[in-house]
């Protein structure tokens, strides 16, 4: 499936009436998918700046020119026709904290400390903190570093479900999104607005579904000021005359949000980078970050990290999930890592 997007096992030279030139980097494109092959799961790549499309790599794959004779170990790998990258919405786990990162700092609940505990009981449920850890007394920005489901869960039942619907829909969540080479869907549901419901959603665990290149969308307007720049993938369309019929631009597809708010987010991600270990990459550049391990209920996680660089000038968005895995989000980092190195060799 990789192998279509770059055209790089083509035998055959290309006879269409059109040349279409994709904004892909295939060297990156070729790492992010060896990268991610071992394992269910995807890696999206774009230019913070513009929206272009760097890499969008999906695992499982095949090779299109071998379907036929691979047909039968091909068929028994789950999700291998479809894309995990923008097909496949998956729960965020805590990545979503971003949305209601930017819920609780519109509000102004930001200046109130929470105490954690390890755990809330609501409408008779108990939920937890990822492990049951205990953080005690935080801030907003311990509450984001730490990764506290107590305070998010906290926050989220001050601000009341409309608020937190209204963020979502900021960010586009539980709306169809057209782009040029496909529509990316997501959901996101309250229900009646129980306050289990509302508290769960806050950091992922709801009825909330999403795409990582709809999280990478995300995380791009965080590091653009709260601009959320429409990704493409199609750089260029030329017909059999030699005419541009079609040139992909950067457009901003919505506002999400205030830029002192998108900063104070950027900061709190900064700092989150740096308590992952997450190493400095090309020049020296920190890497911005937000970990996600979202529980399936099967016992297994879908691991998540979002990340940005550098961390006080983004040039780049990463976005990496891994599917069905005993692993969380931070073990992914040796992976951003290393395509971060890549793209600023170039």
């Amino acid at each position: 499936m990789n192998d279509v997007l770059l055209h790089s096992d083509s035998k055959e030279e290309d006879k269409r009436g059109a040349d279409v030139s994709l904004t892909l980097d295939a060297n990156l494109q070729k790492e992010a998918y060896d990268l991610i092959s071992d394992f269910t799961g995807s890696a999206v790549v774009l230019n913070a700046k513009t929206g272009e499309i760097l890499a969008l790599a999906s695992s499982p794959s095949f090779n299109a020119n071998a379907l036929e004779e691979d047909w039968e170990e091909i068929n028994k790998q789950d999700g291998v026709f479809y894309s995990n990258a923008y097909q496949n919405p998956v729960a965020p786990g805590s990545v979503f904290k971003l949305v209601t990162s930017k819920a609780i700092l519109e509000a102004g609940i930001d200046d109130e400390e929470v105490e954690d505990n390890g755990k809330l009981v609501i409408n008779g449920q108990t939920i937890r903190n990822y492990g049951g850890t205990a953080h005690g007394t935080l801030s907003f920005e311990e509450g984001f570093v730490k990764s506290s489901n107590v305070y998010f869960m906290d926050r989220a039942l001050k601000l009341g479900g409309l608020a937190l619907k209204e963020a979502a829909d900021s960010f586009l969540i539980g709306q169809d999104i057209k782009l040029d080479f496909a529509t990316i869907t997501s959901s996101f549901n309250l229900g009646d607005y129980e306050d289990n419901v509302i508290a769960s959603t806050a950091f992922g665990q709801g009825e909330t579904l999403i795409t990582p290149l709809h999280m990478a969308m995300i995380t791009q307007s965080v590091a653009g000021g709260g601009e959320m720049l429409k990704p493409y993938l199609i750089k260029s369309v030329v017909n059999g005359r030699g005419k541009t019929t079609q040139e992909g631009k950067s457009e901003v597809l919505t506002k999400t949000m205030e830029k002192n708010i998108a900063k104070r987010i950027r900061e709190v991600m900064t700092e989150a980078g740096d308590s992952y270990g997450l190493k400095t990459v090309g020049d020296g550049y920190e890497i911005a970050a937000k970990t996600g391990t979202a529980e399936r209920g099967d016992g297994y996680n879908n691991a998540w990290l979002v990340t940005f660089a550098p961390a006080d000038d983004p040039q780049y968005v990463i976005v990496l999930n891994r599917l069905k895995t005993k692993e969380i989000g931070k073990s992914l980092a040796l992976i951003a890592e290393s395509l971060y190195e890549t793209l600023f060799e170039e």
